[in-house]
C-alpha cells in the first residue's frame, strides 16, 4: 500500500493495531518523500549525511551514528548526535571475533569505524572483482561499500539459504582469513563427520566464520598425511580424503575454492574435515 497526498487531508484516528501501524508507515513515507534529497545517498553531502535509508526502526549515517527514525534530522539526513543510540562507530550488536552483527545499522556503523580500517581495506581488496562492489572500491567509498557488505551475504549463510548465526550482517561480503582467537582449537575430524559433530564430540561448537582461516594447504598438511594438496570445492572441505577405497583421491588434501561452500554442516563418507571449534557460549 502507498499513501500519498498532494495537500493536507484530515486523517482518521486508527482503530486497530494493524491500522495504527499502517498509519505510522504512511506518515513516515510522506515525510521521506518530502525530504527525499536528505534520505537518498548523494555525492554532495559535505553539509549533510548519507544514511542507510532502509531500516524499519534504525538508521546509520556516514558519520558513524545510529539513531531511530524519530531522531533523524530530515533536512540533513544526519542522526541528531545528542539523541543517537550510541557514540559514533558503535559495534554494540556485533561479535568482535567474526565482525558480524545482528542489526544491519550497527554493522554499517562498525564497518566504517577507523578502528576497522585494516579489515575494511582487506575486504575491499577481496571484493574488488565483485560487480556490486566495483564502484565503491574504485572510489574508495567506505560508507557505500559497508552499506552493501552488511546486507546478508554468503559469509553469514549455510548452503546459501539458511543463516549460520543470528549475527547475519557482516562487515565483509566474503570470508577473510582471520587470526584464530585464543579459545579456538583446530581439530582433525573423524571420517564422514561434519564439523558440527566433530566439535560437539569435544564439547565445543563449530565456528563457520573461522573456516577460511584453516582453508589452506599449510594447515591441512600439518594435521593430515597429505600426499598432495589441491583446489576443489564442496561443503565437506577443507578436508583429507581418508577412504582408501577412493583410489583416485585417496591421500589428497583438498582446500575449498568456493568460500560460499565453507560450512560446519557439510560431510562426505570419504573425507575427514579440518574444523575450528570454540567453547559454547553461555
Amino acid at each position: 500500500r502507498i499513501c500519498l497526498a498532494a495537500v493536507p487531508l484530515p486523517l482518521p484516528r486508527p482503530k486497530t493495531l494493524e491500522s495504527c501501524k499502517m498509519f505510522r508507515r504512511c506518515l513516515l513515507l510522506l515525510v521521506s518523500l518530502n525530504f527525499s534529497a536528505a534520505l537518498e545517498p548523494r555525492s554532495d553531502h559535505a553539509k549533510g549525511c548519507r544514511n542507510t535509508v532502509q531500516g524499519k526502526k534504525f538508521l546509520a549515517d556516514d558519520k558513524g551514528f545510529v539513531c531511530t527514525l524519530e531522531n533523524l534530522d530530515w533536512t540533513t539526513g544526519c542522526c541528531k548526535t545528542g539523541l543517537s543510540e550510541d557514540a559514533p562507530f558503535s559495534c554494540r550488536t556485533c561479535d568482535a571475533a567474526s565482525n558480524c552483527c545482528d542489526t544491519f545499522e550497527y554493522c554499517v556503523s562498525c564497518c566504517i569505524s577507523p578502528t576497522n580500517s585494516q579489515e575494511l581495506h582487506a575486504a575491499m581488496t577481496a571484493a574488488s572483482g565483485m560487480k556490486s562492489f566495483q564502484q565503491a572500491v574504485k572510489e574508495n567509498d567506505s560508507f557505500e561499500f559497508c552499506r552493501q557488505a552488511c546486507r546478508t551475504s554468503s559469509k553469514s549463510t549455510i548452503h546459501g539459504n539458511a543463516y549460520s548465526s543470528p549475527n547475519k550482517y557482516c562487515t565483509a561480503p566474503v570470508r577473510l582469513p582471520r587470526k584464530l582467537p585464543d579459545d579456538a582449537t583446530v581439530v582433525a575430524g573423524q571420517q564422514g563427520l561434519a564439523c558440527s559433530a566433530v566439535c560437539e564430540n569435544t564439547g565445543k561448537v563449530c565456528s563457520p566464520e573461522f573456516l577460511a582461516s584453516v582453508n589452506n594447504c599449510d594447515l591441512l598438511k600439518k594435521h593430515f598425511p597429505c600426499s598432495s594438496c589441491e583446489s576443489n570445492f564442496g561443503y565437506d572441505q577443507p578436508a583429507y580424503v581418508g577412504n582408501s577405497a577412493n583410489k583416485d583421491q585417496f591421500g589428497k588434501c583438498l582446500y575449498n575454492s568456493k568460500e560460499s561452500f565453507l560450512s560446519c554442516a557439510g560431510a562426505h563418507a570419504d573425507t575427514q574435515r579440518l574444523c575450528v571449534c570454540r567453547p559454547k557460549q553461555r
